[in-house]
């Protein structure tokens, strides 16, 4: 048992100071505007950066590490051009804060413990910057889009009261809830009312085959029966397409028909008289 939780210790110090390491280089690069001048300034004779060529590698890298970082903090999530780059932005003054307020704690030690330093506090600002984009998207989570597949408590058609547990495509989105298509992994081959679904974009996982319901009236899911902050991904283009293409004629109400045989009678007295 004791060598068990030996094993178990040395494990965790292991990911620990792998995820040290990784922190550190993440942050070396995203404080490479920082670390660069002042090593080239350490040099003998002192030099510094020069030219459009090497500003934009000095810039470029950092610019394009704190893209990534954004990027997979966001992951499944929809892509919003300027909530993107706002988060990054965000990234970058946060990392560029901590990497000068960590500059001026240890100025006047070598370099290599400055870049240590200052290259750690900057990955680890990083890292505190990408945990809260991740627990506020979880926190906040995404409304619904149509052409999305997304894991619901979908209604039965026989019994809208009872739910289960289906990935759906949501075909429209309205003030409280969505309507859908069912997914099933029933086999529906031969079946007007389904089409094949690939599972391409949205189960990479299961590998069993998936059909969606088509031509019929949609179910309606409020917003709260959906089960995830993030949809399962989109729907493949080709079944989006026959899925528009055969939206059901909504139901005529009593009262509407009503009224448009009224005003049709009317408009044949007219027509006689």
């Amino acid at each position: 048992m004791a060598r068990r939780d030996n094993n178990s210790r040395a494990g965790m110090g292991c990911a620990g100071y792998l995820l040290l390491n990784v922190v550190g280089l993440v942050g070396c690069l995203l404080a490479l505007p920082v670390l660069l001048p002042d090593l080239l300034a350490g040099q003998s004779p002192p030099l510094k950066v020069q030219g459009a060529g090497q500003w934009a590698v000095v810039h470029g890298v950092p610019v394009a590490a704190a893209c990534v970082l954004t990027a997979v903090a966001g992951r499944g999530g929809r892509f919003l051009w300027r909530l993107f780059l706002l988060r990054a932005a965000v990234l970058l003054a946060a990392v560029a804060g901590v990497a000068l307020y960590a500059e001026a704690r240890v100025a006047g030690q070598p370099w290599n413990v400055r870049a240590a330093v200052e290259g750690l506090a900057a990955g680890l600002a990083a890292l505190v910057v990408h945990l809260v984009v991740r627990r506020w998207d979880e926190r906040r989570g995404a409304r619904p889009l149509p052409g999305e597949v997304w894991l619901a408590m979908v209604p039965l058609r026989e019994d809208p009261e009872r739910q289960l547990r289906h990935y759906c495509v949501v075909l429209e989105t309205g003030s409280g809830g969505a309507k859908v298509a069912q997914i099933t992994s029933k086999d529906k081959d031969g079946r007007r009312d389904h089409i094949r679904i690939p599972n391409t974009g949205w189960d990479e996982v299961s590998g069993r085959p998936h059909w969606v319901e088509i031509g019929r009236q949609p179910r309606v899911v409020p917003y709260r029966r959906f089960l995830k902050s993030r949809p399962q991904g989109r729907c493949p283009d080709v079944v989006w397409a026959q899925l528009r293409a055969r939206r059901p004629v909504p139901p005529v109400s009593a009262g509407q028909a009503g009224a448009g045989a009224r005003l049709l009678r009317r408009v044949l007295a007219r027509h006689r008289g």
